[in-house]
This record gives structure tokens, sequence and C-alpha cells, in this order.
């Protein structure tokens, strides 16, 4: 069930936005978040939204799909049976004809389909197709990331294992119900179900995967661009507004910056380089194009537990003791603030005690003195190649250099690191993030730091497993209420950095800028975009 004390905490934090949207002064968005600009609130149709990422999708499969120019792929080409409303955190139907029917126990959903959708390529999407979907998550053949959070299906164990037999837990009722079986109550679970990896495709089109969502891949070209053109037949009509999308690819940051400046692209596929934020959020002609939010997001430091000399548990406290948290937020324009646990604040599990250790050169010295490393050790640290881990990383490098701990800093493309820091004793140390696929402190574990998921593929760099701990966040998911669950997490937080498989740094926001002709443009605080509510100022009033 959704936890409702927690909607006023996240209005707080979405409330904090510096924001004036679309490019004609004196218009705003509306109260749904999907106002626009230049027109006023009334969208336009057709034109072309271009816009401009740093790396190349990994893949356009749903069920692996974690990086960011993929991410926002898979919301335009795909639909899942739920999506995230505006620019809330709040969850409605979309594939589904409504809201999950949970049993009184909590252990099944059922899910009933909207009518009449169809896949691009004409067939109707069916039951079947949803369970064909999700099975490939839980199958071991799909190397999914994301495999963790659905290993609370019944049947999910013994499927991994022998996937020629049916996974008990997600069933086609009809052709029109889904009927999905838990074996403990989960109350994040209905979030699970609005992940872009719980994207719907066609059955056995995995290889090329088909959807039924706003836009149809036209071409990706690796290194120059992708290229997706509007559903004519989108069940949601006359949705999406624009014709085509073109995504530019290879573009520098700062270069991107620029292009939308001059009126070349329409949208940043990454940050704007904290070397021109402030330039951005000085530039009085930028401040209707301007949006600042608060993310619920952490950005830490991950040793790996299975390496030398991290499988050393006071090797990983030394290094809990190096940074200055206060120092990096300089490095990024202030856009965020220090962290004081692992959960960001939003969330639920949050806790404001202070469970992280201020910089102490001295005390991380001795630690590595009593590990059996009195002159330190030599190691690698990666990061992707843009801002701001760019800023960041050099500054890491010089902290652990304090205490003896020689470090290569090694930033490389956003798919390569998730290819490398997922490949078991690849990568010693990784610099990263985790942004809320959902306001629950489960996600941060299930998917990051639990046991299911330190396995090849997976988003646990740490590769670390504490079944304490996942006993601790499995009885925070079946807690009646929220300050049960806040004190779960927060147990769980305490004996997780005890074992310091990770480092927390800081909070983040994120500033975004968006070109003078789109309009509808709102932040989405799981999604990067919402592309299928966005318009160009200058297309027709009618189709």
């Amino acid at each position: 069930m959704i936890r409702k004390p927690l909607r006023p905490v996240l209005g707080v934090l979405l409330a904090g936005t510096l924001a004036v949207t679309a490019a004609c002064a004196g218009n705003s968005n509306d109260a749904t978040g999907t106002g626009g600009s230049g027109s006023g609130t009334e969208p336009r149709y057709g034109q072309t939204m271009t816009v401009a990422y740093k790396s190349d999708p990994k893949t356009f499969d749903p069920a692996v799909c974690y990086d960011a120019t993929c991410w926002n792929n898979m919301r335009m080409m795909y639909d899942r049976l739920y999506d995230y409303v505006g620019d809330t955190m709040e969850i409605e139907a979309q594939a589904a004809a409504d809201m999950p029917t949970v049993s009184q126990d909590g252990l099944t959903y059922t899910v009933k389909l909207r009518s009449g959708m169809t896949f691009t390529d004409g067939k109707p999407v069916t039951a079947g197709d949803v369970v064909y979907s999700f099975d490939r998550i839980l199958d071991p053949a799909t190397k999914s990331p994301v495999a963790s959070f659905w290993t609370g299906v019944k049947g999910a164990a013994d499927y991994a294992k022998n996937t020629s037999t049916p996974l008990a837990g997600i069933t086609a009722v009809d052709d029109s119900t889904v009927q999905i079986q838990l074996t403990a109550p989960n109350s994040a679970f209905k979030y699970v179900l609005a992940m872009p990896h719980a994207s719907i495709i066609e059955k056995d089109s995995a290889t090329k995967p088909i959807g039924s969502g706003p836009f149809v891949l036209d071409h990706f070209t690796p290194g120059a661009e992708i290229v997706v053109n509007r559903n004519t037949k989108y069940w949601d009509s006359p949705k999406p507004y624009v014709d085509k999308v073109v995504e530019k690819l290879g573009v520098d940051p700062h270069v991107q910056l620029l292009e939308l400046q001059k009126g070349q692209i329409d949208l940043m596929g990454d940050p704007i380089p904290a070397a021109d934020y402030l330039q951005v959020s000085n530039d009085a002609s930028l401040k209707a194009q301007t949006k600042t939010i608060v993310k619920p997001s952490t950005y830490y430091v991950t040793m790996n537990t299975q390496m030398k000399p991290f499988d050393n548990p006071k090797v990983r406290e030394a290094v809990s003791y190096a940074f200055d948290r206060s120092f990096l937020l300089k490095l990024v324009a202030g856009q965020g603030e220090v962290a004081n646990e692992y959960l960001p604040k939003g969330i639920t599990g949050y806790t404001s005690d202070k469970l992280v250790h201020d910089q102490d050169i001295a005390k991380a010295k001795q630690l590595l003195t009593e590990a059996g490393y009195p002159n330190g050790f030599e190691t690698t640290m990666y990061s992707w190649n843009t801002d701001p881990w760019t800023a960041l990383l050099p500054q890491l490098q010089q902290d652990l250099g304090k205490i003896g701990i020689k470090v290569d800093a090694q930033p490389i493309q956003q798919s390569a690191f998730f290819e490398l820091a997922a490949t078991p004793n690849k990568a010693p140390m990784t610099l990263t993030f985790w942004v809320a696929d959902y306001p629950d402190g489960s996600d941060f574990y299930q998917a990051l730091l639990s046991c299911a998921s330190a396995v090849p593929g997976a988003q646990n760099y740490s590769f670390y497993c504490n079944k304490d701990v996942d006993n601790l966040v499995n009885q925070a998911l079946a807690a009646s209420t929220v300050d049960e669950a806040n004190k779960l997490y927060t147990q769980a937080t305490q004996k997780m950095l005890a074992d310091n498989p990770v480092v927390p740094l800081y909070y983040g926001s994120k500033t975004e800028v968006f070109g003078k002709t789109v309009g509808g443009y709102h932040s989405q605080p799981i999604w990067g975009w919402d592309m299928t509510n966005y318009w160009k100022t200058n297309g027709t009033a009618s189709r």
C-alpha cells in the first residue's frame, strides 16, 4: 500500500525547486506539472525534438537497461503496467486498466490490462506478453541487473535453477489478466512494476524488443544518433505531441550546453558540467529555461569486498575516514548536501542520525597499519567520464593518497562502466550514485547491497552480502507502519555501514536547462524525461 506519510516529505523536497518553465516570460507550469511554454499550456503538434548525450546506450533491452541514454529510450519505446505522474512520485495505471487488486494477506497481485493496446507491429498486447517480459528478468541468462527486486516472487529461486519449467508466481489468468504471487508482503512492489525493467515487450522478441510505447525506433547508428518516430497507433492519442526525437550521441556536455543555447538541440542528456553551473544559474536569459530539483539520490564510493585488500574490513573502515565531504560538494558547485547516512532524504528508512565518519587521516592510517598495510597500497577506481565524476575523481584520489592509498583513477564511458563494475574481480573501487527508482529504502538495498544482487551483471559493485541486513530490509517491507519501517531500515544501515562496503558522500540535486521552444517541460524525479508530454511551441495547433 502507499505509505501516505511519505508524500508530504517528498512534496517538501520537490517544492524546493527553482523553476519557471518554458521560454516566454510570464508562462508557468500548471498544477499537474505539464504546463507549456511560449504558447501557454495548450500542447502543440508535430516538429522534431533534438537531444544530445555523451554516451551510447548499452542496450535497448528493458530487462538489462540501466544507463542514462537507455533509460530515457525505455520510456519512449515501451509501456509498463504503471508509470509516474508528471513531476511527482505518484504512480498511475498505464498498460494496466487500474491499480492492482491486492489480496488481504498482501501476497497476490491481480492486474487487468488496458483493452485495445497493440504493439508497434499491430499485434495485441496480452497477459502472455507481460508474463514473458517479467520471466526474462528472473532468467539468469538475461543477466538483468534488477533480478534482486523480483526474488520475492513465488518460485523465483526454482526458476533461476531451471528455466525450462514455468515460473510459478507470474501467470496469465486469461489474455487480459496477470496474477503475481509473492512469498512475503512487499509494500514497495507496485513501484517495481513501474520500473523501466518492467516494460512490456512482445513475446519472443528479446533479440529485437518490440514495444507498445509512444515512440518506435527508426534507427540507431552507434556513436552518431538514435532516431525514434511517433507511434501513430499509440493508445493514448493524440500523445505523443512531437513527430520525431533525434538523439545525437558522443556530444560532450559542455558542447551540449552551447548547442542548447544556440537552439541546435532542445534538451541535454547529461548534467550541466560543474564548471558551467554558476554561469547557467546566474544567466538571466536562461532563468525561464532552468529548473533545479532535489532528487532522492546518494553519491558514494564502493569497495569490492571480494577483492584484496578490500576483503579486509579494517581496510574498508580506513577508507571510510578518508574523504572530506564538504570539499567534494564545492567541486560540484554545492549541488547537493553532505550525506549523514546511506539512504537519502525523502525515502522511507532515512534517519537524521549521523551514521558516517568524518575525515580523520590519522585514524585511517592507524587502521591501515592494523590491517597490515602501514605503507598503504595501490588500487584502481572507476567512474563515468562525464561531470560530476571527472570533477570528483581527482579529489578522491588526493584524499586517499593522504592515507597512503595510491589510486589509478579511470573515468570511462557509462556503458563500459556498468559492464566492468558488474563483473566479479574487475573493479576494486568505483565512484557511482543511485537515484531512487521509488521512494522506499528497499530500492537502495535490494539493487545495490543485497545477497541476491551480489552476482555478475547486477548493481552490487561491492559484491556485498550480509543476510542479517537482508532480513532487516525484508522486515521493513512487511512493516505495518512507516515508523516501524524506518526503525528497521535504520538498523539495516547501521549494520551495513559497520561493514563499510560503501562510503556515502553526498545527496544530489540536479539543475536542468531546456530549449526555448520546448513546451510542457517538467522534471521527473524517477525518470529523466517525460517526452510523451513535451511539445515544440512552434508546432501546429492540431493534427
